[in-house]
């Protein structure tokens, strides 16, 4: 026997180790298992209310959104999206890491992996109600990102309020301050989601001229509207 083997048993009898059950040892590899295959699905998640998001996102007014650009990635891009999906894709990461053959695999190619298999598995989901739930319970615990109140700026050209007359040319608009505005809609570009009829809430991008008469750019709902997930993928 050589001197690293007696070495071995020696450390062995002096340590008392003992070899696993073999029971516990399939526990815990298919725990890591389950484990890793639950983060990917969360991820799956957390990537596709993400990627929702920035589809629903009003691209078209990114560069005359209120507050500028930065405050329409603010109100586009939920943060909880964000660090969800990074603890999510972390947590996966380090637990296939801890798979048989998981630690061979390189650092670019495991995070291939993982992110592959999570945009599948957040397809999967895409047609349950699972994601919307996710979504409702984000929008019951987190404040509203939009804020209405940046959208009463006439001077900076956005006006929010409700339709009370409405032409082929013309729109009278009662505002969310009570005031009264005659907004000319004549070149105005208007969103596919706004239907102009009274009672109608929307907002309005522009320019603000003499009294209360305004030149309307664009037109879009009242409140910021999302695309629904099994809609998205033509269910």
């Amino acid at each position: 026997m050589s001197n690293n083997s007696q070495k071995i048993l020696a450390k062995i009898k002096s340590q008392k180790i003992a070899p696993r059950c073999r029971v516990i040892f399939l526990a815990k590899n298919y725990g890591i298992w389950v484990l890793a295959i639950l983060a990917i699905f969360l991820a799956g998640i957390f990537l596709g209310n993400l990627v929702v998001d920035l589809i629903s996102a009003e691209w078209e007014i990114f560069g005359r959104f209120p507050g500028g650009r930065l405050n329409f990635l603010r109100e586009t891009i939920s943060i909880f999206w964000l660090v969800g999906l990074a603890a999510a894709f972390v947590f996966a990461f380090f637990l296939f890491r801890k798979t048989k053959r998981g630690y061979r695999l390189g650092a670019l190619t495991l995070t291939g992996i993982i992110f592959i298999a999570s945009f599948a598995g957040g397809v999967s989901l895409f047609s349950t109600p699972f994601p919307d739930q996710i979504h409702e319970l984000h929008s019951q615990n987190f404040p509203p990102r939009f804020d209405s109140a940046r959208w009463m700026n006439p001077t900076e050209g956005f006006l929010f309020g409700e339709i009370v007359e409405c032409g082929d040319t013309l729109l009278i608009l009662n505002a969310i301050d009570n005031s009264i505005w005659s907004i000319d809609i004549l070149r105005a570009r208007i969103s596919k989601m706004v239907e102009l009829r009274v009672g109608e809430r929307v907002r309005v991008i522009g320019l603000k001229l003499d009294g209360n008469n305004f030149t309307a750019e664009f037109i879009r709902p009242g409140e910021l509207r999302r695309f629904k997930l099994p809609r998205f993928i033509g269910q």
